[in-house]
């Protein structure tokens, strides 16, 4: 009896231990994208991006994404894909040329969001196709 007591909870100390690196591996990227939005803002016109950036903002709690702060945010796994959505959409949009370091960045930390296996590609897909279809139709309302 004694034996697998400590071996459940030896087990759940592993299990405790995964959970933690998952929550710091998403904690990193997150951090690392809010850089990225720190050293970008002062160089691009936000008011071009205002919709994608109200859009963004609707699932970041008590914050911006030009201000990303709180640990509910900084562990949170969507967040991390709409800070990439996000970044992604204002590179698009600015000449190929500007921010090289700062698109570095973002693929490497794409690439170590992709290895966590979140979502799948379809899912991705949808959503980034939602913000575009959402940032269309409040341009289109202006």
């Amino acid at each position: 009896m004694q034996m697998n007591r400590h071996t459940a909870k030896s087990i759940e100390r592993q299990q405790l231990k995964s959970i933690r690196r998952f929550y710091y591996a998403i904690a990193d990227i997150n951090l690392a994208l809010a850089d990225v939005h720190k050293k970008i803002q002062p160089m691009i016109d936000e008011a071009k991006y205002q919709h994608a950036t109200a859009y963004i903002n609707q699932y970041i709690s008590y914050t911006t994404v030009w201000n990303m702060k709180f640990a509910y945010n900084l562990e949170s796994p969507e967040v991390a894909m709409l800070q990439l959505f996000h970044l992604r959409y204002i590179f698009q949009h600015e000449p190929a040329i500007a921010f090289t370091q700062e698109r570095q960045i973002v693929r490497e930390q794409q690439q170590a969001f992709d290895k966590l296996q979140l979502f799948a590609e379809e899912q991705l897909t949808l959503r980034y196709a939602k913000m575009l279809q959402y940032i269309e139709e409040e341009l289109f309302r202006k």
